[in-house]
C-alpha cells in the first residue's frame, strides 16, 4: 500500500503541476508552494570557478561544491519531479527561477541522502529523479532557446561529477547512486526530442569518453563485484539485484552502451535535420515535419539519401573520424570478447554484446556518411555480421547490419550501392540458420526490404529491378524442391525459395512499376500449384503484399486468383493441402480486407468480389448438395466454407470510410440480397455455433447493407418476380425449408401469423432477410434506414407491406430498448439524435406512408426519450422543417401552376422534395405542427428552463428575413408560442387557466429573457464588427474591455461580501455582460465563470437566483464546453450555502410547538402573518428556483454526459446526508421534496456502483423519512397554488418511489470483472455487515414505509387544498397503503419505523388511527427506553394510558428525556401521576427549560397545580420564577389572591388559601431593593384604583351622574408613579390617566366601572425579517418607519363582586387558538382581550377598542348587520365593504369553531361585538363548557351561531364565494386545532378543582370527543361541515335571541 499511496501522491502532485502549467492565472505564490514541497538545497561549501568549455566555447562558471544535503524522502521526490513538469510545460515565466533551481537540484543529487525504496517501475530513487530532471530540462531547453545552452552546460557538469564519483566514491555509493542515476542521465539523453547541434554532440563527446575509457570500466566492474561479495543484504546490492530482475542490469557494459547510444542518436539528428534543411529549401510553402525520435528518424534516413551541408557549422570531421573507428574497434573487441566467453560457456545477457555490437555498426555508418567517407573496414564487419555465425542471439546484430548496408547503398551510389546490393541478395539466396529460427520472418522482412530500398536508388533504377526480379525467379527455379536429396536440402530449398518470392514481391511493392509489377504478377501467379503446397502458400501472401501497391487492374487480378483459389474448398477434390491452400487464401483475404484502407478506391471492387464469390459458393453448395444427397456432417463441412468469407466482408466494411449501403447500385443490392439469403438458409443468423462464431461479422455487414429494394425504381410486379425467379432460391431446398421458415417468421412477428400463411416461400426469406438485417442494424443503432423500404412502390403496393410495417416496429422496439440500457450509463451517444433526425426528416416525406410510420416512430422515440429535444440541433431541425412546409404551401399562391419541389434549409442542412399536390402539402404542414408542439411540450414537461434558453438561440439566430406573401416564419411563430406557453408546465396555470378571458402564458418572461439577451450580445457584436473597421483582429475591442469587466465582477463579489446592497439591476447588467462576453470569446476565461456562478448565490436572494439561473441557461446553451465548469462551482456554491445554513438549510425559521412559544394576548395581525409568510417564502424561494434549475439541467444531461450525472450524484449525496439540517417549516416541503424527487429520478437513470447506490439512496430514504418524523405539517398560508404544488410534488414523489429499482449489480473491486460479477450473489457484504439481500430487503421495507407516509400526507393536502366538496364531487381518501396492512404488518412496520428512527414511529400515531400503534410503541419503548429520550412526544407513550406499566428503572431515563411543553409538564404534578420522583424531577425540568416569559401564560394552571403539590416541586418553581420575574411574580400573587375563597363576597376559603398566603409571604418576603419598591409602587396603584368601587358601594342605587361624580372625585387622587402597570397589560407601563373617562357600568348591586389610562408600549423589533429578507427585495415601499415606543389610551373596566376566573380561562384558551391558527398561517381573526382575576370576586377587563355590541346597534334602530355594514362601508360593490366582509366572514369562521369546541352559550347579541373593521369579537364566557343559561336546559343546542344576517353578509349557500370561504375555514380551523387537543384539554383539567361553575361530570371527555381524534382528516372535514350545516338557520338560535329580547330587551 505504501508504493500506491506513493504513487497517487505523485499523480496528484504530476496533475496539479500540469494544471498550474496551464492556468494563466497562476501566481508566484502558487509555484513558491509547489516549491516548498521540496528538499532544501544544499549550500555551497567553496567559492565556484571559471570551467573550460569543449570546442573552444565560452568558459562558464564550474558548478560550487555542496556541502551534504538533508534526506531525500518520496516526497520531496515527487515534488521535484513536478517543479520540473511544471518548468517543462509551462509557459516560461518562471523560468528565471525554476530553472536554476532544477540544474542546482540535478548537481546536487550525490549530496542529498536518498530513502531506501524503488518506484513502480523497478527504478531506485536516484535513477528516477535523475531521469525526470534531466527529460524535463531538455525539454525546456528545445522549448526555450534563450536558456538553452545553460541548460545543456549544467547536464555536463553533472556528467563530470557522476565520471569522477565513478573513480573515487565507494563501491556502495557507485552501486546504488552513481550508477542508477547515470543510468538515469544517459536515459534522458537517449529519449529526448531535442534536436541536438553540432556543438552539443561535440560537447557531449568530450564529456562522455572518461565513461568509455578501461580505467573507467574496470572501476565500475570492481566496486560491482565488491557489493555483490557483501554478505549483507545491503541497499546496494539490493538496487543492483532490482536492475537485475528488470533485465537492466547495471554494468560497465551498459554504461558504454548508453553513451554509444546517445552518440548515435545525435548524428542520426544531426544527419536528419540537413535533410529537413533541404526539404525546406525545395518546398517552401510546406516545411517538413520535425520528428526527432531516433527510430524514426533512421526509418527516414534508410529510404532517402543524406544530404550534408556543414557549411557556418562547428567542424565534425575529425571527432566524426573519431568516432567510426573507436566504434569498429568496439564492434572487434566485443565480438572477440563474446567469442572467448561463449567458448567457455559464460552466457549472459548483463554483458549486452549484441546490443553494442549493433550499436556499433550503427554509429560507425552514420559517422561515415556524415563526413562521406567509406573504407573497407566497415562493408567487411557488415559482412562478417550477415555471414559468419557466432553462437549469441544474433538478431539485433544482424537487423543492424541489414539497415546499415541498405544506408550505406543509398548515401554511396558509386562506391556501395552494388557491392550491398549484391551483398543483400547473396545473403537472401544463401542458406543461413538465422532464417530458421525464431526471428526469421523478420529477418526476411528485413532483408527484402532493404534490398529494394537500395535497389530503388540506382539511377537506373527499374532495369537494375528486373534484371534482379529475373535474377532471383532463376534462383527459384535453380531451387526446385522436386529435385532434392534429401530433407535438409528441402528445407533448405524452401527456405530459399521463401525468400526469393518475398524479394520479388517486395521490389515490386516499393518501386510500383507499371512494368514490374505486372511482371512479377504474372511469373508468381504461373508459379502456383506448380511448386510444394507450402511455396503456394506463400505465393499466395506475397500476391497479397502486391496487391495494395499496384493499378486497380492488378488488384483485381490478384483478388480474382484468391477468390478462385477459395472455390477450391467446395470443389469435389479438396485434398488436405487444398485446405491449407484454402487456408492461406481466407487469411490473405481477411488481410487484404484490413489493409485495404490504405486504398479505399479498391473498397467497390473488392466488396463486388467477396460478394459474388460469396453467392456463388453458396450456390455451388446448395447445387452439391442437391445432386449429391450429402450427409447432415458434409453440409456442415460446406456451409463453414462459405461461413469463412463473413469476417472477410464484416473487416472490409468496418472501415468507417466505406459506406456502400448509402448509395449502392443495382447490382450491389443485389449481391448483398443474395447473400442474406444465403444467411438465411444456412442458419447463419439462428441461434447456432455459426452465429456465434461469426454474429460479430454479421452484426459489421449488416451495418452497411443497402436497403433490399432499389428507391421508387421498382414495381410490384418487378420485386415479386426478382423474388420468385432468383437463382439463389431452388425450389426443392425451399420446400424442405418452407415450413421451418414460416414458423420462425411467425415467431417473430406473431400478429402477422395469418398473413405469412399466404406469403411464397421467396417472400418468406425476403422478409427473414430483412428482420436480421434490420434488427442487427438497429442494435448497432440504426433504426431510421428501415424507412428506405417504404420508398419502394413495390413494397407498399404488395402483400409485404403490412410484414415489413411489423418488422419495422420491432426493429425500432430493438433500438429504444439497447438505447434504454445506454441511458442508465449515460453513454447515450449522438447517434440516437441522428436517428431521431433521420425519422423527423422522414415525416416531411412526399410519400404518405413514409411520413406517417416516421411519425408514429418519432412519437415513440419522444415518449422514451423526452429529453431528446433539449438538444439544439434536433430543436432546430422540427422548428426549420416547420417553415420549410411552410413555404411549400405558400408556394401554392406565390406560382400555382409552376409548383417548387425541393426546399433548403442552410441552418440545418437539409433539403426536402414534396410532391405537387398541395392538399397534401397543407396536410403534411398540419400535422407535423401539431407533433412539433407536442415534442417541444414533452421536453419542457422535463426540462423547461433549457427548451426555453434554446427557443431563445433559435429565435435569435433566425437572421434570415422571410419575404414571402404572408410574412409568417413558422419556425420561429411556433418556437415564441412555446415559450410562451411554458406557463403551462407550472403550477398555477390549472389553477388560473379557468379564468375566461385571461391571457395566461410566459410571454412577458420569455421575451423579457430573450431581449436581454439579444440586447447584450448586440452590446459585444457591436463592439467587435466596430473594431474591425479599425482593426482587422478579431475580438480586438473585447479583449481590452475583459479587465473592466473582470474588475467589474470582482467589486461586485467583495459588496457582497462586504453585504452593501447590489440592485436587481446592476446584477442583471453586470451578469448578462459577462455571459455574453464568454459567448463571444473562442477562450473560456474561467475567472469570469467562477464570478458568474458565486455572484448570484453570494446573495442569495430570490431574484438573485432567478436571474442566475437564466444567466446561466444562457451560457450553457450557448458554449456547451463550459458546462462542466460552470456546473462544478454551482455544485460548490451549492455546498456553501448548505454550510452556512441558507434557505431550506437555514434553522431561523424551524416550525415550534405552539405549546413552546410565547401566547400572546393580542388580536390576530394580518399583516404580521402576510410579513411572516413573505419571509418564509423569501427563505425559501432560492433554494426553489435553484433545485428547478438542477432538476432541469438534469434532466437535459443525464443521457449522455457522465461527468455532469456524477456531479449530480455527490451534490445530492452530501445534500442528503445532511437532510437533518434541513428546514421543518411547512413552506421547506416543496423544496426538500423537489430534491427527493431529483434524487429518485437520478438513481433510476443511473447505473451506480453498489456501494454508492446503497449509500445514496440510504440517505435519499432517510432524508425523506427525517420529513415524517415531524409532527404532521398543513400547508402554510392561503397559497392556493403551493397547495396545489406540494400535492403535485408529493404525487410524482410517490410515483418515483413506487417505480424505484434497486438494483446493486455493478461493484468496482480488484476481483477481475468475471470473478467480480460471480461474486456479486446474494450474501455478498457491502457495508456495515449487510449483504446485498439484507439492503434490499432493508430498503424495500424503507420504501413501503415511505410510501404509507406520503399516501398520509397526500391525504392531509387533499383535504387541506380541498376542505369542501362542492356539487356532488368526491375527493375520497387514498388508503391503499394503508388498507394492505394486517394487524401483523402494521406491528412489523411500527418495529421498522423504531428501528429507522423512534421519533418516526412515535409519529405515526399522529398520522393513523390504528390501535396497533400506540400498543406496540408501548412494547418498544419498555424495552429500549434510551432510544426515544431525544423525543418530547414519547413521554405521550411513556406516561399514558397504554397498557404497559413502566418500571422505575425505566422511568429513569425520565432525567436525560427532551423536555415536554409547559402545559404538559404543569399537568404531570396532578395525582394521577402519583407524585412518582422520577415523573416530577421531569416536569420540573421541563418546566425550568421553559423561558419564564412563556411559562408566564399558565399562571392560572400553575396555581392549581398547587392543590397536590405534596413535595413541593410547584411552590420551588414558583419561587424560581419569581426571582427571575417581576411581572411573573405580580401575575402570581393577583392569581392567588383571586383562588383564595370559593365565592365572590371572601367568606368560605379554599382548601389551598394556607399553602397560597405562605406562597405570597415568602415571595414578597424574597423581594428587596428595587424588586420590593416596585412590587410596592404597583399594588399600591391597583389598589388605589380598584378601591374607586368600593366607595361607590354607598351609591349603588343612585343615578349614573351621581356615580360618576364620586369616580371622578375618586381619580382625581391617584397618581400615576413611576414604572406601575394595568395588571391585564404588563408589557406598558401607565404613564397618564384620563381623569374624567370614569364611567359607571349597570349593575343590579355591584359597582363596576371603566376607566382610561395611558399606556406607553414598546415594540418587540425582530432582527429575523431583516436578517433573511436583504434590502432590494421589492418591498421597501411597503415597511412603514414607526417608532419603537408609542403610547395608546387604554380603558379598562374594574369589577368587584363577579368571579372573573372562568373568563380568564375562556380567554386563555382563545389565545391557544389565536396562536395555533397564527403557527398555521391562516387567514382567521380572534382577540383574546385581557381579563386579570386579582382577588376574590374581583378583576380587570380590558375594553375592545373601536367597537359596537350587536345589542347596542339594535338599540340604534339597525334592523340588520347587512344594513349597518351598507351604512358603514358603502354598497356591497364598494372596497371597503368587501373588506369589512372578509374580515367579518375570518372572525364568524373562527368563533364559530372555538365556540363548538369550547361551548360557548349565551351568545346573545349582547355579548358579540362587531369592530370598526368588520371583525366579529365574542365577549363575557359565563357559560362554557359544561353549563348553559336555564339551568343547562340546553336553549342554543346548536353547535355555534350562524343566524340569518350573518349569512346575509356571508351570502346564501357555498356557491357564494363568502360563504364558501366561510365553510372551508371553519373546517381548516379545526384541522388545525385537532393536533393540540391534548394540551388544550391539558389546561381544561388543571383548572377542575378550581371550583369554576363551567365543570360538571366528564368535562374533559366530553371535550376531547368534540374534536373527533378517532376520524380522519377528510371525516373530521365532513364532520365539520356538518357541524355547519347543523348551525345554519338554527331554529333553536332564533328562538334564544328571542327569548333574550322578552326577558332581557336585547334586540336582535
Amino acid at each position: 500500500m505504501d508504493s500506491l499511496e506513493f504513487d497517487l501522491h505523485s499523480q496528484i502532485l504530476s496533475s496539479l503541476a500540469s494544471t498550474l502549467a496551464k492556468d494563466s492565472s497562476t501566481s508566484t505564490e502558487d509555484v513558491q508552494r509547489l516549491i516548498r514541497a521540496g528538499p532544501n538545497m544544499p549550500a555551497p561549501s567553496q567559492p565556484s570557478t571559471p570551467r573550460p568549455q569543449a570546442n573552444g566555447g565560452e568558459p562558464s562558471m564550474a558548478e560550487p561544491t555542496l556541502a551534504e544535503g538533508g534526506l531525500m524522502t518520496m516526497r520531496h521526490q515527487h515534488a521535484l519531479i513536478a517543479q520540473a513538469k511544471f518548468a517543462a510545460e509551462s509557459s516560461g515565466t518562471f523560468d528565471h527561477d525554476l530553472v536554476p533551481r532544477l540544474s542546482g537540484y540535478l548537481y546536487s543529487l550525490s549530496n542529498f541522502q536518498f530513502s531506501d525504496g524503488f518506484g513502480l517501475r523497478g527504478k531506485s530513487p536516484a535513477d528516477s529523479l535523475t531521469y525526470n530532471l534531466t527529460s524535463n530540462l531538455l525539454t525546456i531547453a528545445g522549448k526555450r532557446p534563450t536558456v538553452r545552452q545553460k541548460v545543456l552546460d549544467s547536464i555536463w557538469s553533472y556528467l563530470d561529477k557522476l565520471a569522477s564519483c565513478l573513480n573515487s566514491d565507494s563501491a556502495e555509493k557507485v552501486s546504488e547512486f552513481v550508477l542508477p542515476s547515470l543510468n538515469g542521465l544517459l536515459a534522458a539523453l537517449e529519449t529526448s526530442a531535442l534536436e541536438f547541434h553540432p556543438r552539443d554532440f561535440a560537447d557531449f563527446v568530450s564529456h562522455s569518453n572518461p565513461f568509455l575509457s578501461s580505467e573507467t570500466s574496470e572501476h565500475i566492474r570492481r566496486a560491482i563485484s565488491v557489493v555483490k561479495q557483501d554478505s549483507n543484504n545491503s541497499y546496494a546490492r539490493r538496487v543492483l539485484s532490482q536492475y537485475a530482475a528488470e533485465s537492466t542490469v547495471l554494468s560497465s557494459n551498459r554504461v558504454v552502451l548508453q553513451v554509444l547510444t546517445v552518440k548515435r542518436n545525435m548524428i542520426g539528428c544531426l544527419i536528419n535535420a540537413h535533410l529537413l534543411k533541404a526539404a525546406d529549401s525545395h518546398d517552401k510553402e510546406h516545411p517538413a515535419s520535425v520528428n526527432h525520435a531516433f527510430d524514426d528518424i533512421w526509418s527516414t534516413l534508410l529510404t532517402t539519401p543524406a544530404k550534408i551541408d556543414a557549411t557556418g557549422e562547428v567542424d565534425l570531421t575529425k571527432i566524426m573520424r573519431t568516432e567510426y573507428i573507436m566504434s569498429l574497434q568496439f564492434f572487434a573487441d566485443m565480438r572477440s570478447f563474446a567469442n572467448e566467453l561463449l567458448a567457455q560457456g559464460n552466457v549472459s545477457y548483463e554483458f549486452y554484446y549484441s546490443e553494442i555490437m549493433g550499436i556499433s555498426l550503427q554509429l560507425a555508418s552514420l559517422a561515415s556518411v556524415y563526413i562521406h567517407e567509406l573504407d573497407d573496414v566497415l562493408p567487411s564487419h557488415i559482412s562478417t555480421c550477415l555471414f559468419t555465425q557466432i553462437r549469441i542471439e544474433e538478431f539485433w546484430i544482424h537487423a543492424a547490419a541489414l539497415d546499415c548496408s541498405a544506408f550505406l547503398g543509398i548515401n554511396f551510389e558509386d562506391q556501395a550501392n552494388q557491392e550491398m546490393a549484391a551483398l543483400l541478395q547473396q545473403f537472401l539466396t544463401t542458406p543461413s540458420p538465422i532464417f530458421e529460427g525464431p526471428d526469421a520472418a523478420l529477418i526476411q522482412g528485413c532483408a527484402v526490404e532493404r534490398l529494394a530500398q537500395v535497389l530503388k536508388h540506382y539511377s537506373t533504377g527499374e532495369d537494375v529491378a528486373m534484371s534482379t526480379v529475373y535474377s532471383l525467379l532463376n534462383t527459384l527455379y535453380s531451387h526446385n524442391t522436386t529435385s532434392a536429396d534429401n530433407v535438409a536440402q528441402y528445407d533448405q530449398a524452401i527456405l530459399i525459395q521463401e525468400n526469393v518470392l518475398a524479394a520479388i514481391s517486395k521490389i515490386a511493392c516499393v518501386f510500383k512499376s507499371e512494368k514490374i509489377t505486372p511482371l512479377v504478377l504474372s511469373m508468381l501467379a504461373q508459379q502456383i500449384r506448380h511448386h510444394s503446397p507450402k511455396l503456394d502458400c506463400v505465393i499466395v501472401n506475397r500476391l497479397t503484399d502486391m496487391a495494395l501497391t499496384g493499378s486497380e487492374s492488378s488488384f483485381n487480378d490478384i483478388t480474382q486468383i484468391l477468390s478462385n483459389l477459395s472455390k477450391l474448398s467446395i470443389s469435389p477434390e479438396n485434398k488436405p493441402e487444398t485446405k491449407d491452400l484454402c487456408e492461406a487464401v481466407n487469411a490473405c483475404q481477411l488481410r487484404l480486407a484490413k489493409e485495404i484502407k490504405a486504398r479505399p478506391e479498391f473498397y467497390p471492387a473488392y466488396l463486388t468480389c467477396l460478394l459474388k464469390l460469396f453467392v456463388e459458393k453458396g450456390v455451388q453448395i446448395q447445387l452439391t448438395v442437391q445432386s449429391n444427397k450429402k450427409s447432415q456432417n458434409k453440409i456442415n463441412s460446406l456451409s463453414a466454407g462459405l461461413g469463412l468469407l463473413l469476417p472477410v466482408l464484416g473487416q472490409l466494411l468496418a472501415h468507417d470510410n466505406f459506406q456502400p449501403h448509402l448509395r449502392p447500385s443495382t447490382e450491389d443490392v443485389k449481391l448483398f440480397r443474395d447473400a442474406w439469403f444465403h444467411c438465411v438458409l444456412f442458419e447463419f443468423v439462428k441461434d447456432s455455433p455459426w452465429y456465434k462464431e461469426w454474429s460479430d461479422s454479421m452484426l459489421l455487414i449488416a451495418r452497411k447493407t443497402p436497403a433490399f429494394v432499389s428507391g421508387d425504381l421498382g414495381t410490384n410486379a418487378y420485386l415479386e418476380g426478382d423474388l420468385e425467379y432468383n437463382s439463389v432460391l431452388p425450389r426443392s431446398i425451399l420446400d424442405d425449408q418452407k415450413a421451418s421458415m414460416r414458423a420462425t417468421l411467425a415467431s417473430y412477428l406473431p400478429a402477422q401469423t395469418s398473413e405469412i400463411k399466404t406469403l411464397s416461400s421467396a417472400k418468406v426469406v425476403f422478409l427473414l432477410s430483412v428482420y436480421h438485417v434490420e434488427t442487427m442494424r438497429s442494435r448497432q443503432g440504426n433504426c431510421s434506414f428501415m424507412l428506405k423500404y417504404f420508398m419502394n412502390s413495390g413494397v407498399n403496393d404488395g402483400g409485404l407491406s403490412t410484414c415489413l410495417e411489423a418488422i419495422a416496429d420491432q426493429v425500432i422496439n430493438v433500438f429504444t430498448s439497447e438505447s434504454q440500457t445506454k441511458v442508465l450509463t449515460h453513454s447515450l451517444d449522438d447517434n440516437v439524435r441522428l436517428q431521431v433526425r433521420n425519422l423527423v426528416i422522414g415525416c416531411t416525406h412526399r410519400l404518405k406512408r413514409v411520413s406517417s410510420l416516421s411519425n408514429k416512430w418519432v412519437q415513440r422515440m419522444i415518449v422514451a426519450f423526452p429529453q431528446l429535444m433539449c438538444d439544439k440541433a434536433l430543436l432546430t431541425l422540427v422548428l426549420e422543417l416547420s417553415e420549410l412546409l411552410w413555404i411549400s404551401c405558400e408556394n401554392e399562391m406565390t406560382d400555382e401552376y409552376c409548383p417548387i419541389y425541393s426546399f433548403t434549409s442552410s441552418k440545418v442542412g437539409v433539403t426536402i422534395d414534396l410532391p405537387d399536390s398541395y392538399p397534401y402539402r397543407r396536410e403534411l404542414l398540419s400535422k407535423f405542427v401539431d407533433l412539433t408542439q407536442k415534442w417541444i411540450g414533452a421536453a419542457m414537461a422535463n426540462s423547461p428552463q433549457e427548451v426555453d434558453a434554446l427557443l431563445q438561440d433559435y429565435l435569435a439566430e433566425s437572421e434570415k428575413i422571410h419575404t414571402g406573401i404572408s410574412r409568417v416564419h413558422m419556425g420561429r411563430t411556433l418556437a415564441a408560442r412555446a415559450g410562451k406557453d411554458l406557463v403551462k408546465n407550472h403550477n398555477s396555470f390549472d389553477t388560473l387557466a379557468n379564468i375566461p378571458g385571461a391571457i395566461i402564458d410566459n410571454s412577458s418572461v420569455f421575451f423579457q429573457e430573450f431581449s436581454a439577451r439579444r440586447r447584450y450580445q448586440g452590446e459585444i457584436g457591436g463592439m467587435e464588427t466596430f473594431s474591425t473597421v479599425f482593426t482587422p483582429q478579431s475580438g480586438s475591442v473585447l479583449q481590452s474591455q475583459l479587465p473592466a469587466l473582470r474588475e467589474n465582477l470582482q467589486k461586485m463579489v467583495q459588496q457582497v461580501k462586504d453585504d452593501q446592497f447590489i440592485s436587481n439591476k446592476d446584477l442583471a447588467n453586470a451578469l448578462h455582460r459577462a455571459v455574453s462576453a464568454l459567448v463571444t470569446l473562442d477562450k473560456i476565461e474561467e475567472d469570469l465563470v467562477k464570478m458568474i456562478a458565486w455572484i448570484p448565490i453570494y446573495l442569495f436572494t430570490p431574484d438573485s437566483m432567478k436571474i442566475g439561473t437564466s444567466v446561466w441557461n444562457w451560457l450553457i446553451t450557448e458554449k456547451p464546453a463550459v458546462e462542466k465548469r460552470l456546473m462544478s462551482e454551482v455544485a460548490s456554491g451549492w455546498a456553501w450555502a448548505s454550510r452556512h445554513q441558507k434557505g431550506l438549510f437555514s434553522p431561523l425559521l424551524d416550525s415550534e410547538d405552539p405549546f413552546r412559544v410565547r401566547m400572546e394576548y393580542a388580536p390576530s395581525d394580518k399583516k404580521a402573518r402576510q410579513k411572516s409568510y413573505k419571509i418564509a417564502s423569501y427563505l425559501f424561494a432560492p433554494h426553489v428556483i435553484w433545485i428547478e434549475f438542477l432538476s432541469s439541467r438534469f434532466q437535459a444531461t443525464r443521457y449522455g454526459n457522465r461527468d455532469m450525472v456524477d456531479l449530480f450524484t455527490r451534490l445530492l449525496q452530501l445534500t442528503f446526508d445532511s437532510g437533518y439540517k434541513m428546514s421543518t417549516h411547512p413552506l421547506a416541503r416543496e423544496g426538500r421534496f423537489q430534491l427527493i424527487l431529483l434524487g429518485l429520478r437520478l438513481i433510476q437513470s443511473n447505473r451506480m456502483e453498489a456501494l454508492v447506490e446503497y449509500k445514496v439512496r440510504s440517505a435519499l430514504y432517510l432524508a425523506a423519512l427525517s420529513w415524517f418524523e415531524l409532527s404532521p405539517r398543513w400547508s402554510f398560508g392561503g397559497n392556493r397554488m403551493l397547495s396545489k404544488t406540494e400535492t403535485r410534488i408529493m404525487k410524482e414523489f410517490g410515483a418515483a418511489l413506487d417505480q424505484d429499482k434497486i438494483f446493486l449489480d455493478s461493484i468496482l473491486s480488484s476481483i477481475q470483472a468475471n470473478d467480480s460479477q460471480a461474486a456479486l450473489g446474494a450474501n455478498y457484504v457491502f457495508t456495515d455487515d449487510l449483504t446485498r439481500d439484507a439492503i434490499v430487503r432493508k430498503h424495500t421495507q424503507c420504501r413501503r414505509l415511505l410510501s404509507l407516509l406520503n399516501e398520509n400526507e397526500l391525504n392531509r393536502l387533499s383535504v387541506w387544498s380541498t376542505p369542501l366538496v362542492l356539487g356532488g364531487a368526491t375527493h375520497p381518501e387514498v388508503n391503499v397503503h394503508e388498507k394492505s396492512f394486517s394487524e401483523e404488518g402494521w406491528r412489523n412496520m411500527v418495529r421498522f419505523a423504531w428501528s429507522v428512527s423512534p421519533t418516526l414511529a412515535i409519529q405515526l400515531m399522529s398520522r393513523f388511527k390504528n390501535s396497533v400503534i400506540p400498543s406496540e410503541l408501548g412494547h418498544l419503548l419498555a424495552s429500549d427506553p434510551f432510544a426515544a429520550v431525544h423525543d418530547a412526544d414519547a413521554v405521550q407513550v411513556l406516561l399514558g394510558e397504554g397498557s404497559v406499566r413502566y418500571t422505575p428503572a425505566q422511568l429513569k431515563y425520565l432525567l436525560f428525556w427532551r423536555p415536554v411543553p409547559s402545559i404538559t409538564a404543569i399537568s404531570y404534578f396532578q395525582p394521577a401521576y402519583h407524585n412518582n420522583p422520577m415523573v416530577l424531577q421531569y416536569a420540573m425540568r421541563s418546566l425550568e427549560h421553559s423561558p419564564v416569559e412563556v411559562v408566564f401564560f399558565y399562571v392560572p394552571q400553575i396555581v392549581q397545580a398547587l392543590r397536590h403539590d405534596d413535595l413541593g416541586y410547584v411552590e420551588k418553581y414558583i419561587m424560581r420564577a419569581a426571582r427571575v420575574s417581576q411581572l411573573f411574580a405580580h401575575q402570581i400573587i393577583w392569581n392567588m389572591n383571586a383562588n383564595m375563597y370559593k365565592d365572590n363576597n371572601s367568606e368560605i376559603p379554599d382548601p389551598l388559601k394556607p399553602t397560597l398566603d405562605r406562597i405570597i409571604d415568602n415571595i414578597v418576603k424574597g423581594l428587596s431593593g428595587e424588586a420590593k419598591s416596585f412590587y410596592e409602587r404597583e399594588f399600591a396603584f391597583f389598589n388605589q384604583v380598584t378601591s374607586i368601587s368600593g366607595t361607590l358601594m354607598p351609591l349603588v342605587k343612585k343615578t349614573k351622574p351621581e356615580k360618576k361624580k364620586k369616580i371622578d372625585e375618586e381619580m382625581a387622587k391617584i397618581v400615576v408613579d413611576v414604572g406601575v402597570y394595568l395588571p391585564s397589560n404588563p408589557e406598558g407601563v401607565v404613564v397618564d390617566i384620563d381623569k374624567r373617562s370614569g364611567r359607571p357600568l349597570q349593575s343590579h348591586a355591584k359597582t363596576p366601572f371603566m376607566a382610561t389610562f395611558k399606556v406607553r408600549k414598546t415594540r418587540e423589533d425582530s432582527d429575523l425579517g431583516k436578517a433573511i429578507i436583504k434590502r432590494g427585495a421589492g418591498d421597501e415601499e411597503d415597511e412603514e418607519i414607526v417608532p419603537k415606543t408609542y403610547d395608546v389610551w387604554q380603558s379598562a373596566i374594574f369589577k368587584v363582586g363577579d368571579d372573573c376566573r372562568q373568563d380568564v380561562l375562556a380567554i386563555q384558551l382563545i389565545a391557544v387558538f389565536k396562536n395555533i391558527f397564527t403557527n398555521v398561517g391562516l387567514d382567521l381573526y380572534l382577540f383574546p382581550y385581557r381579563i386579570v382575576a386579582t382577588a376574590p370576586g374581583c378583576g380587570m377587563i380590558d375594553v375592545i377598542p373601536n367597537s359596537i355590541s350587536r345589542d347596542q346597534l339594535g338599540r340604534e334602530k339597525v334592523n340588520n348587520l347587512q344594513d349597518y355594514f351598507v351604512t358603514k362601508y358603502g354598497g356591497v360593490d364598494s372596497i371597503e365593504y368587501q373588506k369589512a366582509r372578509n374580515n367579518f366572514i375570518q372572525s364568524v369562521a373562527s368563533y364559530s369553531v372555538i365556540s363548538y369546541l369550547l361551548q360557548f352559550k349565551d351568545r346573545h347579541n349582547g355579548n358579540i361585538m362587531i369592530d370598526d373593521d368588520g371583525h366579529v369579537i365574542h365577549i363575557d364566557f359565563g357559560f362554557i363548557l359544561d353549563i348553559s343559561p336555564g339551568g343547562n336546559i340546553n336553549f342554543e343546542s346548536s353547535p355555534f351561531k350562524l343566524t340569518a344576517e350573518m349569512i346575509q353578509i356571508m351570502g346564501t349557500s357555498v356557491e357564494d364565494q363568502g360563504y364558501r370561504w366561510f365553510c372551508e375555514l371553519c373546517i381548516k380551523a379545526y384541522l388545525a386545532s385537532r393536533p393540540y387537543a391534548e394540551q388544550i384539554c391539558q389546561m381544561v383539567a388543571l383548572m377542575l378543582e378550581s371550583g369554576l361553575p363551567c365543570f360538571r361530570g366528564e368535562t374533559i371527555k366530553r371535550l376531547r370527543s368534540r374534536f373527533q381524534l378517532d376520524r380522519s382528516e377528510r371525516q373530521a372535514a365532513e364532520f365539520m361541515k356538518e357541524k355547519v350545516d347543523e348551525s345554519h338557520l338554527n331554529r333553536r338560535t332564533v328562538l334564544y335571541d328571542s327569548f333574550q329580547k322578552v326577558t332581557n330587551g336585547i334586540p336582535h
